[in-house]
């Protein structure tokens, strides 16, 4: 089911042994929000390192805002541009040699809404996300820790935890 380093492609992404087990000792699923940016690459790459410590798989999902100035109209028909088509190949390289199972969905709507909607369809142990740099349309973190009922994973920018290392 799952694949080494590659898309698994359309099959329906359970996590590694196949059920679902509350209270087992480390992730089986992580969700992780990306969109291409640097926040959720970093998001990606921390998600990555858990997955493969924890023997557990990635659900990699991009949410094409409803209200993003990438949708447009023509003829009453929404036209959206191929970003889920080209983060593939993103992810691809990102998580070239990770060696953890991952597939990749592609949904619209309210991110943080969805990332929980998903979370809870695959029934994942956690949603991972990058620290957004601003907070202009609002916080899918904020929004997520608010609303979720599973563990949520905030991956802070480069360089904010720098005065916590000893030195």
């Amino acid at each position: 089911m799952f694949g080494g380093d590659t898309d698994p492609g359309r099959e329906p992404l359970t996590g590694p042994a196949g059920e679902f087990e509350i209270g087992k000792d480390g992730a089986g699923l992580l969700v992780v929000g990306f969109d291409g940016s640097g926040p959720s690459r970093n998001a990606l790459a921390y998600a990555a390192g858990l997955a493969r410590r924890d023997n557990a798989a990635l659900l990699v999902a991009f949410v094409e805002s409803l209200y993003s100035t990438t949708l447009w109209f023509y003829a009453g028909s929404p036209i959206i541009p191929d970003s889920a088509v080209d983060l593939t190949d993103d992810l691809k390289e990102e998580l070239k040699g990770a060696g953890v199972p991952w597939q990749f969905v592609s949904v619209r709507g309210d991110a943080a809404r969805e990332l929980e909607t998903l979370a809870a369809a695959y029934k994942a142990d956690a949603i991972v996300v990058g620290r957004s740099r601003s907070s202009w349309r609002g916080s899918v973190a904020v929004g997520l820790a608010k609303r979720s009922t599973r563990t949520v994973l905030i991956v802070p920018l480069p360089g904010r935890m720098s005065h916590m290392v000893a030195r």
